[in-house]
């Protein structure tokens, strides 16, 4: 285990293989019941498993991705209770992926539009840009500040391993304040309600935010 900080009892650690079935779990767990888009869509939590593994490659690859446990002794590890997925936004998905989940289509649509739109102002080679795009924590554990915990260890990370920037696109209220508390920039938006896919707008039912935001943050200078 690469251990980067331990707060409040949690170890905050890069994401090893033996990490990648408990980080399937806990995130399809999450964003199967909690991320607006995916409750929109009916995304059914197996389709998130199968998603996060088939980006767990990348990711173990790229050295970007944090994990929470709880602490424990020395012989065992603790429970994940937090994850942040993370990779290059500069390099290609893995080959294949739209079809591992087939009703992450319209989220896929959504966010490909949105990351279009910086990409056309913006250049994105590999090594430059960390993306933070799956942050999800354990129901029980949400009142110990995991969330921007995991914010802070990815962007130190990401500095480490030579990036300069870091983008995410945040999708609902909670995520928005936590990318805003760690200093990160609104850049564009995609609106729920006038976004459609196949002649659907599947996202009409979401209230309590406008759309996905997204966010930017350079990295090097002190955390908010």
């Amino acid at each position: 285990m690469n251990l980067l900080h331990v707060a409040e009892g949690v170890e905050y650690s890069l994401l090893h293989e033996a990490d990648v079935p408990d980080m399937a779990t806990l995130l399809a767990e999450a964003f199967s019941r909690f991320e607006p888009m995916a409750v929109a869509a009916k995304l059914p939590a197996s389709q998130v498993a199968h998603m996060v593994a088939a980006l767990a490659p990348k990711a173990l690859a790229e050295q970007l991705t944090i994990v929470a446990r709880l602490s424990a002794p020395e012989s065992s590890r603790g429970p994940l209770v937090g994850v942040l997925l993370a990779d290059d936004f500069g390099t290609a998905p893995p080959p294949g992926i739209e079809d591992v989940a087939p009703r992450f289509a319209p989220i896929g649509t959504l966010l490909d539009g949105l990351d279009e739109q910086y990409r056309a102002t913006t250049p994105v080679a590999p090594g430059t840009h960390a993306h933070l795009f799956m942050l999800g924590v354990a129901e029980h554990a949400g009142a110990r500040g995991i969330a921007g915990q995991l914010v802070v260890a990815c962007m130190a990370q990401a500095h480490r391993r030579g990036y300069h920037t870091t983008v995410t696109e945040a999708t609902g209220a909670v995520s928005q304040h936590v990318f805003r508390k760690a200093g990160f920039q609104h850049v564009a938006t995609a609106s729920y309600c006038d976004f459609s896919h196949e002649g659907q707008r599947v996202f009409s039912t979401i209230t309590g935010v406008e759309g996905t935001m997204l966010m930017r943050r350079a990295l090097g200078g002190p955390v908010p």
